[in-house]
């Protein structure tokens, strides 16, 4: 499924879509800036928390 399509999004896909590196979302994450939940072995971010968080910025 294209990356445009999803509403759950790992952080790598995060990051394609905003630019924003890797240690920029995790951080994010980890600050309690940007929501996101552990679904199996990695980080899931709802695409609208993704927008919002961006809008933000």
């Amino acid at each position: 499924m294209p990356i445009a399509n999803k509403l759950l999004l790992t952080i790598a896909e995060a990051q394609v879509l905003t630019g924003l590196s890797r240690e920029f979302l995790r951080d994010a994450i980890n600050k309690g800036e940007l929501k996101a939940k552990v679904i199996g072995k990695g980080w899931r971010v709802k695409r609208s928390d993704l927008q919002e968080y961006v809008d933000k910025l």
